[in-house]
């Protein structure tokens, strides 16, 4: 059974902090075979 990975990435800007996460699914051998990333959360916007 493959597994996924939740990783939270800081946006780098100091005006506005916030972090976005990347998602990465793995299959049975340990192959990333997709990445989902979600875009920053930050100044109060969706």
């Amino acid at each position: 059974m493959g597994h996924q990975e939740d990783q939270a990435t800081s946006c780098g800007d100091p005006a506005c902090p916030g972090s976005k996460s990347t998602i990465y699914v793995y299959d049975d051998d340990g192959i990333c075979i997709s990445q989902t990333a979600f875009p920053c959360n930050v100044c109060g916007r969706q």
